[in-house]
């Protein structure tokens, strides 16, 4: 039988569990042409959202979802090149179709197209630009022309969109960007990323071009009665059971996070026969934290020692009197300022993230093969 749960890519059908709000909150302003960005840590269901949500539009032709993700997008005219082809082929159903739309609304630029040889899904556009060309513009107004033209509208969605920050020039690309969205009127924007710090630098800071672009959502964890609810079913949907304090446990371990509890409620689910013990969970949680042990070793060697040391601390359980003399002085942190720059770095990291005062792991099943190694070597 295969398993009820889903991890390593995006959440579909019964593996989708709750975001009733965050998709009411979405969709509601995808109806209204209210720009999104969508804030979270990595693997927490940001692009599960999105995808759940474009689903509702399927079967509405006035609505076209078209997605990018720039996880690989290294300059300005990679993204150029990327945007055009993903507009074009989501507003246009047959490959011929294709070469028409480009043609007709990029001819200013006169677009170099090309098909790979023994395939009709991979178009490829290449274009001579120069910075500053008036050209630049054809392309980021691209989407808001096909719109209008076809009486559509596009949800353009783009993930780690805070990969800008890797271009040449990102302040420059940023200005670009907004200069002309800023007045498209037929296309929604769903700008998305896992790096909290660096998106919220560029929506939220004054002096940068995108502060106030849309409505800043953050996306927190599912509550764990949700999650609960969805592993005690789809244990039960598949003939096996799982007691409820036992999937509480469960979904305590991993502290709500949506791919971890997938994960680890799937390695639980394929180790057990018929009912799941503590013993199994537990079991299953080493064996998790084994698969990933070598990953965890390489982000731990180039961790400076204060650095090791402050995660000690976090460990520990200490939170929020991590600059005290006491904390200092137990854990050899050396000051006040030095507390705070390696907080900084590993956030940059993204070991750490902040909830206001708060601060937590990013990786959960990092946290727990941390504590083990301390109890190892300390």
């Amino acid at each position: 039988m295969e398993s009820p749960f889903q991890f390593g890519k995006t959440a579909q059908g019964s593996a989708f569990t709750n975001r009733i709000k965050e998709i009411e909150r979405l969709s509601n302003n995808i109806e209204n042409n209210i720009h999104t960005i969508l804030i979270s840590p990595r693997r927490w269901g940001k692009t599960s959202l999105v995808k759940k949500i474009s689903q509702k539009y399927v079967n509405k032709q006035q609505y076209k979802f078209c997605f990018l993700d720039l996880f690989n997008v290294r300059s300005e005219n990679d993204f150029y090149e990327y945007l055009a082809i993903e507009v074009i082929k989501s507003t246009s159903t047959k490959v011929e179709e294709w070469f028409k739309t480009a043609r007709t609304f990029l001819s200013k630029i006169s677009p170099k197209l090309s098909m790979s040889a023994g395939t009709d899904t991979d178009l490829s556009i290449r274009f001579d630009i120069h910075e500053n060309d008036r050209s630049i513009f054809e392309i980021l107004n691209l989407t808001e022309k096909i719109s209008k033209r076809k009486k559509i509208r596009i949800i353009l969605c783009i993930d780690e969109f805070q990969n800008i920050e890797n271009f040449k020039d990102p302040l420059g690309f940023q200005q670009k960007l907004r200069a002309q969205w800023q007045h498209h009127q037929h296309v929604t924007y769903c700008l998305y990323g896992s790096k909290r710090h660096m998106l919220m630098n560029l929506f939220e800071s004054q002096s940068l071009p995108f502060y106030k672009f849309g409505d800043v959502m953050y996306l927190e964890k599912i509550a764990k009665k949700d999650l609960t609810k969805f592993i005690l079913k789809n244990f039960e949907q598949t003939n096996k059971s799982i007691p409820v304090v036992v999937a509480e446990k469960l979904v305590d371990l991993m502290e709500c996070h949506p791919h971890y509890v997938q994960h680890l409620a799937h390695i639980t689910w394929k180790n057990s026969k018929k009912k799941v013990t503590e013993v199994i969970l537990d079991q299953s949680k080493d064996e998790l934290v084994s698969v990933n042990s070598l990953l965890f070793e390489k982000i731990f060697e180039l961790l400076s020692n204060g650095q090791i040391k402050l995660l000690k601390a976090l460990t520990d359980g200490i939170n929020e009197h991590l600059s005290s003399k006491d904390v200092i002085s137990k854990y050899g942190l050396g000051t006040s300022a030095n507390v705070a720059k390696m907080l900084k770095a590993l956030e940059n990291k993204e070991i750490i993230d902040r909830f206001g005062p708060e601060l937590s792991f990013v990786d959960p099943l990092f946290r727990l093969w941390l504590i083990e190694i301390f109890k190892k070597y300390t």
